[in-house]
């Protein structure tokens, strides 16, 4: 499996931007086949920060998903809304079991 995990920081005024950008990349992403796990989290103590965990059966699966309409129209929303982004990919080395 491969994991993505990004933060980010809405600009000021713009966190409501960011959460309708992160709705909609979510319910896209969601419905791929070999997306397994697309979820997104809003900081407890700085609200314009978030953060998505990804999971992909494997490396091609992530790179249909940068190649998707949907992912095109997420980078269209987030311009100008993002104060900030740093992404990481890893390789699961110990999945869960019990999914």
């Amino acid at each position: 499996m491969f994991a993505v995990v990004v933060t980010l920081e809405a600009n000021p005024g713009r966190v409501e931007d960011l959460i309708s950008a992160l709705e909609a990349n979510a319910k896209h992403s969601r419905t791929e086949e070999t997306c397994l796990k697309w979820e997104w989290s809003r900081h407890v103590s700085e609200p314009n920060q978030f953060a998505i965990y990804e999971l992909y059966t494997d490396t091609e699966a992530f790179a249909a998903h940068k190649a998707s309409e949907h992912f095109a129209e997420w980078k269209a929303a987030t311009e100008g809304v993002l104060a900030w982004k740093k992404a990481g990919q890893y390789i699961v080395s110990d999945p869960d079991p019990q999914r």
